[in-house]
């Protein structure tokens, strides 16, 4: 069991589809220590998602809820999490409010990241099973391409599931719309290294229609362009050179809708370039309704 002491942080908005399997695996599927810390920050939330977050924290001690009446971004309520972390843990591990961590994954990352002298250690996030279609196989495509990219070329940060070093946690603009982006260009000014383990797996819900995956990507190039702007910094999944050298280890039955996913990427890019331009930063992001949803 582990000395040091581990928080979890969980940033929800309307999730009451996704929190309770989410809380259900932390709390029996993780092997979490006693005197660790589950921390979840809701935002703004006018479903039953602090209702089940209570219900758990009466069960279960380890589980704090903070609430935020109104939402005001994702960079809000991870600085949340930051500042109650910072001088009582040394390790924050991030999840996606929406993802399954597999059994056991959260503490193989937090092993790795003591191990090394990286300031944080991610998983491999992996597409829950959805309805079989065209959004469905795109979708998959990016996250090899993700995968792959990360294995052959540069690692770059997914906030699915991920372990950082306290002392490498910085605040975070409230202006920023992406904040795993953000969170690596801290990590890697501060000299330490970003580690991808892709033997511990986290499942993620996804778009299950071409318009959701639109605006999730727009909103992602958003948050990309905005970082280059401010900080000349680019992620490594932006580079063409990257994602033709992953393109090459595709398989053959990928190949066909990697194509496709270039035309929704082109197009997305578009518009984010084009929202920028007229300051339409969605700084509070629209939630994905079909990633609410659970499958």
């Amino acid at each position: 069991m582990f000395k040091l002491k581990i928080a979890v942080g969980v940033c929800a908005f309307n999730e009451e589809k996704n929190i309770r399997p989410l809380l259900q695996n932390l709390t029996s599927e993780q092997e979490l220590p006693e005197d660790c810390r589950i921390i979840i920050v809701g935002s703004g939330c006018t479903d039953r998602t602090l209702e089940i977050v209570r219900e758990y924290s009466a069960r279960d001690k380890r589980i704090e809820p903070i609430i935020e009446k109104t939402r005001r971004g994702k960079a809000s309520a991870l600085n949340k999490i930051f500042k109650s972390v910072k001088e009582s843990a040394g390790v924050l591990v991030l999840v996606n409010a929406d993802a399954l961590p597999e059994s056991g994954t959260i503490l193989t990352l937090v092993h790795e990241l003591m191990a090394s002298n990286a300031g944080v250690v991610f998983a491999q996030p992996v597409p829950l099973d959805g309805p079989d279609g065209i959004c469905y196989r795109i979708v998959r495509v990016i996250w090899r391409l993700h995968h792959l990219i990360s294995v052959i070329r540069s690692p770059k940060l997914s906030g699915e599931l991920c372990a950082i070093r306290t002392s490498c946690l910085l605040e975070i603009p409230e202006s920023v719309v992406t904040d795993e982006p953000y969170i690596e260009l801290a990590i890697r000014n501060q000299d330490y290294a970003v580690h991808y383990l892709p033997s511990a797996v986290v499942h993620i819900r996804c778009p299950t229609n071409i318009v959701d995956l639109l605006k999730q990507r727009k909103r992602i190039w958003i948050g990309h362009l905005q970082l280059k702007r401010t900080t000349g910094f680019t992620v490594s999944t932006s580079s063409f050179k990257n994602i033709l050298t992953a393109a090459t280890r595709l398989k053959p039955n990928e190949a066909f809708y990697a194509f496709l996913g270039v035309f929704l990427e082109v197009a997305a890019y578009s518009q984010a370039k084009m929202d920028s331009r007229n300051g339409k930063i969605p700084y509070i992001w629209e939630p994905i309704k079909s990633t609410k949803i659970s499958i």
